[in-house]
């Protein structure tokens, strides 16, 4: 029988969803006694043009939280529109060469849909298109005049954004997701730091959770978008 996750890694809330309006929010100090490496892994929601949210380690000398302090480069983030799960684009007042750009590709609202040159008539047109393109990746729904595209995976493999020449094209987060990982060794030991937290601060209007992870090292140090380890 396979090994299950859960008995290979202690998994534990890191922070209780909750709306954060252009704040921020600390979760408790767990014991990194016995771990190799903790990751967290952060999922938000809503998320406006333009705003940000950050996903960080603290250390402290205990489950009080005493000295806390950051953790240096222990932290992620997660721009609006850029690298998330699943995003908006709103066409109420979209007009002819107006273009909508998804994962670097143009879009252009024209007369009639043509797929193959990526052109789109109303929402439904612009979701036909994408679906068409990304066929592998995204997935495209309309709502009326506004298109939801998502990633496939569940990852963060959405970026949006606009040109707008005579119309509105109004782009918007949903889903976003930030995955923290560092090594014990991270930690200043010498100093007395023993213990970890996560904390979530966000630009915006949004509501956030994460669940934190804790188990034997495994990785080396490296970075990938919303994915930062140590």
């Amino acid at each position: 029988m396979k090994e299950r996750i859960t008995e290979r890694e202690k998994v534990d809330v890191a922070l209780v969803a909750q709306a954060l309006d252009n704040t921020n929010a600390t979760g408790r100090y767990f014991s990194m006694d016995g771990a190799g490496q903790v990751a967290v892994v952060m999922v938000g929601g809503a998320l406006a043009a333009t705003k940000v949210t950050t996903v960080k380690f603290l250390e402290a000398k205990d489950e009080a939280g005493t000295d806390a302090a950051d953790i240096a480069g222990a932290a992620a983030v997660v721009t609006a529109n850029a690298k998330v799960v699943e995003a908006t684009i709103a066409l109420a007042t979209v007009a002819n060469t107006d273009v909508a750009v998804v994962n670097g590709t143009e879009f252009t609202k024209a007369a009639a849909t043509d797929v193959e040159a990526k052109e789109f008539a109303d929402a439904a047109g612009l979701a036909q298109c994408i679906n068409s393109v990304f066929a592998d990746e995204l997935v495209a729904t309309v709502n009326a005049t506004t298109v939801t595209v998502r990633s496939k995976s569940g990852k963060d493999d959405v970026t949006l954004d606009k040109t707008e020449n005579a119309g509105t094209i109004t782009l918007a987060t949903t889903v976003h997701v930030a995955v923290v990982e560092i090594k014990a060794s991270s930690l200043s030991r010498d100093d007395g730091f023993t213990h970890i937290a996560v904390n979530i601060a966000t630009t915006g209007n949004s509501v956030a959770a994460a669940m934190l992870l804790r188990g034997e090292e495994r990785i080396s140090s490296e970075q990938i978008g919303a994915l930062t380890v140590l």
